[in-house]
């Protein structure tokens, strides 16, 4: 019997297990759209927040268009499966139908002409069966140079707003709300990272 064949194999089919897992353990969300009626139910709860991002820049790269979203990945920290966020607004609210669980946001990315600009803001929050959890409204100010730059986070709560707006959008009647404690004001480093062929979730 040949031998190391058998240990090349071997690894090799450990490596494809591991994948295999690996790519399992993810998924892909994106916000409800609001001409569709959501309801919360024992396997779900909902996620509600607002963005209004500016951006100023400090020098202004002949190719600097934006995507017009952004993405989150987000972990679940009991059982480590992760979620990939899409389609989040730049300026508006959204709601995501989410499994129970405690989650934080492991990276914020917005896509532009140049590359991937990557932070991350500092998000916890927990997710319960049949109730809504609400992450406020953010306003976003990042600053881009040519590779770095800044984004800075604050955060505003106003529950009662919340509550009637998920009523109106999404019929979502009598859906407790609770309030992601969120650091505010926050200010985190953003890199650019140059595209590459596969080297992002699309």
């Amino acid at each position: 019997m040949n031998y190391p064949i058998l240990r090349r194999s071997m690894v090799l089919v450990g490596i494809m297990v591991s994948a295999h897992f690996a790519f399992g353990c993810s998924s892909i969300v994106s916000p409800v759209p609001h001409s569709e009626l959501i309801t919360t139910d024992k396997n779900h709860g909902l996620l509600v927040g607002t963005i209004h991002l500016t951006h100023a820049r400090r020098s202004t790269p002949p190719d600097s268009k934006w995507s017009g979203e952004m993405k989150w990945w987000v972990e679940e920290q009991t059982s480590g499966s992760r979620i990939l966020i899409k389609h989040l607004p730049l300026d508006g609210p959204f709601v995501l139908k989410l499994p129970p669980g405690s989650y934080r946001v492991t990276d914020i990315t917005l896509t532009s002409v140049r590359g991937l600009w990557h932070t991350v803001l500092p998000t916890t929050f927990n997710i319960e069966p049949e109730s809504c959890t609400a992450l406020g409204t953010w306003e976003l100010e990042m600053q881009t140079g040519f590779f770095t730059g800044w984004m800075t986070r604050h955060v505003s709560h106003e529950e009662r707003i919340t509550h009637d707006a998920i009523e109106r959008a999404f019929g979502a009647e009598g859906c407790p709300t609770l309030v992601a404690p969120l650091e505010s004001p926050v200010k985190s480093l953003v890199k650019l990272n140059f595209r590459t062929r596969g080297s992002y979730p699309h």
